[in-house]
């Protein structure tokens, strides 16, 4: 009976031996066979065409494409690429910054050298499209180096991009070089779109450099060659900025010719975009020739074209130039209404900028994520494998060790899932830790950076529309009285002395409007890096600078300047503003409960460097906020008068147009900031170009 009883358990052993390790080892189910090169060509043909005919449409069917079809590695990067591309068409920009992340992830391979190229390129285009010329010129820069990979035809189309860049930052003598060097290069293949797109791009820089002659002569050229080749769309950019021209010359009626003739065109051509752009510009030139009815009438089309899908930048120019508009015609409500909306286009596009950023960081958190798991169970996988096969060798001896196989066996899989279960739960807490992390962060910088914000315009708005209110009031008590014959002088008189004041406060409110924006802007607009640069002694230059500064000030200051004498090259005014922001901003921070304010300036030479540490005997700054002190709207007053730019556009100074660098050092008393200059900063602005082209 014993004996029959362990043949039976035996039996039953191999029997689940064999169908356990025949499941392991198992093929996994067969995928559909990858693309001839044929067939990949012809879907490549297929979305082109959808994306003439539909840019949403092709974006759907690419969409299904990477779904649904089985695709080799390149084929399936090239389709990742048209994904990209076409969400950043249809406005989809956080949808293409994570889809980028997933190319990347696929193309960063010396198995696939230069297709790089997409990742960089079309994060260029999303950068341009919020306004982030700065970060889209670093990721043309590095699309450049992949287009010298694949073909030159590209690298000059690359270059192009990067002209329009450095239109956009007012680097227009950088941008004539590359718009002069990539028609040079169109003429000599005979390309004749990419030449008129780089003359077109040429005429722009010129008209901007206010060489305004220059710029009509060559659209004149350009406009023969158009239309030669049918290049209506171009042709048409090109009557637009030729009417740009005329209508900065004062030939208004030219202008207008010009205008009319760009949007005949776009008319044809069914392009609302550009046709809103024409009609914007129309109004302009109506309001430069004080025809308010024409110039009210063109407004009012742009206003009825603008909608979700309309550029942000070009949404916040439009109402800017409306509110100010208004204002001059003594509108000041409908004014103020306009400006609201430039105000919103302003925080809808900095909204825009930190979901893209955060879509970026969590695509790139869920890749690590998923790359993790999948390590895991490849992991698992290959303990499986080798369990199987483990069983198939010890089932030879089965018979003399079963029941020590049998408990060694179950044991091991107890263990192993109870690991398993283990490393799913500590994956699971991850993700929910991080996803609460990124979520906390979000709302809690938002929280701040808003509320700080809409404090800071909500008063002097309320008060601009207060004032406002009690003007219609006024108007309308002393008109009922001059109607019924009752307005004496006294009234009057009170009338004029109130409307004076109320108009007191919408002016020094509106001032207050127009400066806060002004701070804003800081964090879009880039400072000017053509600053002429001069010669100067060092300690002779900020002895002069500090006195001046003094006068400023309503508190006695001593200053203290000492260390090495040092001649540098630099750019004197820029200088003098960064020394002139930190003299102030110890002021207003660091001195408040200080009786005897004092200011020490160190100055220590080195072979190619200079360092100036700047130390005040203030309150000092906590440690603890040291890394986040040059963050734009970073301040410990957000809901004051402080909007925390200063030290972020003096950072940026130091960093971007001196060609240095600044930080600020724990200090045991008042605020220590170190800054490093270069002895010649042309020399380092010649490098720095080198290193970026």
């Amino acid at each position: 009976m014993y004996q029959k009883a362990l043949l039976v358990l035996f039996i039953s052993f191999v029997s689940f031996f064999y169908m356990f390790a025949k499941s392991s080892l198992a093929e996994p189910l067969s995928r559909t066979a990858p693309l001839t090169k044929k067939e990949f060509e012809q879907l490549q043909s297929d979305i082109r065409q959808a994306y003439a005919r539909a840019p949403h449409t092709a974006l759907k069917q690419v969409e299904g494409i990477l779904e649904k079809v089985a695709l080799e590695p390149k084929h399936y990067i090239a389709f990742l690429n048209y994904k990209a591309w076409f969400q950043l068409d249809t406005n989809q920009l956080s949808e293409a910054m994570r889809t980028l992340v997933l190319y990347k992830s696929k193309a960063d391979s010396p198995e696939f050298p230069g297709l790089m190229y997409g990742y960089y390129n079309i994060s260029g285009g999303i950068y341009i499209q919020l306004n982030l010329h700065q970060q889209a010129l670093e990721s043309l820069l590095a699309a450049l180096e992949q287009a010298k990979i694949l073909n030159k035809s590209l690298i000059n189309q690359t270059l192009n991009n990067i002209g329009n860049v450095y239109l956009a930052l007012n680097r227009l003598d950088e941008a004539e070089k590359v718009f002069t060097d990539y028609s040079e290069y169109a003429v000599s293949v005979n390309q004749p779109l990419s030449e008129v797109i780089a003359k077109r791009n040429l005429a722009e820089t010129l008209f901007l450099k206010h060489e305004h002659q220059k710029a009509e002569q060559l659209l004149i050229e350009l406009i023969t060659l158009q239309k030669e080749h049918n290049f209506n769309r171009y042709l048409a950019k090109s009557y637009l900025l030729l009417g740009q021209v005329k209508q900065v010359k004062k030939a208004y009626a030219l202008a207008i010719n010009y205008y009319g003739q760009s949007l005949e065109l776009l008319t044809k051509l069914n392009i609302p975009d550009e046709i809103i752009e024409v009609y914007f510009n129309l109004a302009k030139n109506y309001a430069d020739m004080g025809d308010d009815e024409q110039a009210q009438l063109y407004i009012d089309k742009v206003a009825a074209q603008i909608n979700s899908d309309t550029n942000l930048v070009f949404v916040s120019e439009f109402y800017q130039f409306k509110s100010t508009y208004l204002e001059a015609k003594g509108h000041y409500k409908k004014a103020i209404n306009a400006y609201k909306k430039h105000n919103d286009a302003q925080a809808q596009l900095i909204k825009r900028q930190g979901d893209v950023n955060l879509a970026k960081a969590i695509a790139e958190i869920d890749l690590k994520v998923k790359e993790a798991e999948i390590a895991v169970l490849t992991r698992e996988a290959q303990l499986k494998e080798a369990k199987a096969k483990a069983f198939q060798n010890l089932s030879l001896a089965i018979a003399t060790s079963l029941l020590v196989f049998l408990l060694g066996g179950y044991f091991a899989i107890v263990s192993i899932h109870k690991k398993n279960k283990r490393l799913a739960d500590a994956l699971s807490k991850l993700e929910k830790t991080q996803k609460h992390l990124i979520e906390a962060e979000k709302v809690a910088s938002l929280t701040v950076l808003v509320s700080g914000m809409a404090h800071q315009l909500n008063t002097p708005i309320g008060t601009i529309v207060t004032a406002n209110s009690i003007l219609e009031d006024n108007l309308q008590s002393v008109s009922q009285q001059f109607s019924d014959k009752k307005l004496s002088a006294a009234s009057f008189s009170q009338f004029i002395e109130s409307s004076h004041s109320a108009n007191q406060l919408i002016s020094s409110n509106t001032q207050r409007l127009d400066k806060m924006v002004n701070e804003f802007k800081a964090l879009n607009v880039s400072i000017e890096a053509d600053k002429p640069l001069s010669e100067l002694s060092l300690q002779t230059f900020l002895t002069e600078r500090m006195t001046i500064v003094q006068g400023y000030l309503a508190k006695k200051v001593s200053f203290q300047i000492q260390g090495d004498e040092a001649t540098i090259v630099t750019a004197p005014t820029i200088l003098g503003d960064v020394i002139k922001t930190l003299v102030i901003n110890a002021y207003e921070h660091g001195f408040k409960d200080v009786e005897q304010a004092a200011i020490a300036i160190d100055i220590k030479r080195d072979l190619n460097t200079v360092t100036i540490a700047f130390q005040d005997n203030g309150s000092g700054i906590d440690n603890a906020i040291l890394k986040d002190i040059f963050v734009p709207f970073y301040s410990t007053n957000i809901g004051g008068n402080h909007l925390g730019l200063g030290l972020n556009v003096v950072f940026n100074a130091v960093k971007y147009n001196l060609f240095g660098d600044i930080f600020a050092e724990p200090c045991q008393h008042g605020a220590r900031f170190i800054i490093t200059l270069p002895i010649d900063a042309s020399s380092a602005a010649q490098q720095h170009r080198v290193e970026t082209i």
